[in-house]
Parts: C-alpha cells; structure tokens; sequence
C-alpha cells in the first residue's frame, strides 16, 4: 500500500477534500492511504508530525494555486522536501 502526502494551503482544504473523494476507490481497494495535516492530533506537535509524514510518504500531492505558491511553510518547506526526495529517486 502507498502512503499518499497531500501538500496544500489551508485556504484550498475545499479543492484538497475533492481530491481526496477522487481517489476514494484506490483507498477502498487497499492501493493507497491519504495523509493530510487536518490528521494531526491534539498535542501532537504541528512540524514533527508533517516532517515525519512527508518523509514516509510513497506519493507527494502538491496541490499547487496562488495560495499554495504564496505560503512560505507549503512552498519553502513541504514543496522544496518533496523536490529533494524526487531528485533522488
């Protein structure tokens, strides 16, 4: 099974649930689970759990828009990392 990473702006939590309702088949039949940062837990800590999360993943989703490209956490941290883990395969 792979671990689906989805990478977004808050502001496209609309645009990230449809996507997530897409794939609802492929969760369904046991191909792939979906992780998303409304998945952390109260007392869990915010950047650990995204950290832990993004480098476990088998598939990263950037769900790339204007807010995506203008929050430096999606774009400097998530999309940079998932970059790095592309180039090296």
């Amino acid at each position: 099974m792979a671990t689906v990473f989805f990478s977004y702006s808050h502001r496209d939590q609309i645009l990230r649930d449809e996507m997530e309702i897409h794939l609802a088949m492929l969760k369904r039949q046991g191909f792939i689970e979906t992780w998303h940062d409304r998945r952390i837990t109260a007392g869990e800590e915010f950047d650990k759990a995204i950290s832990k999360n993004l480098e476990e993943a088998d598939i990263i989703l950037l769900l790339v828009s204007s807010d995506f490209l203008a929050s430096n956490y999606c774009y400097d941290i998530e999309m940079q990392r998932a970059m790095e883990k592309h180039e090296k395969g």
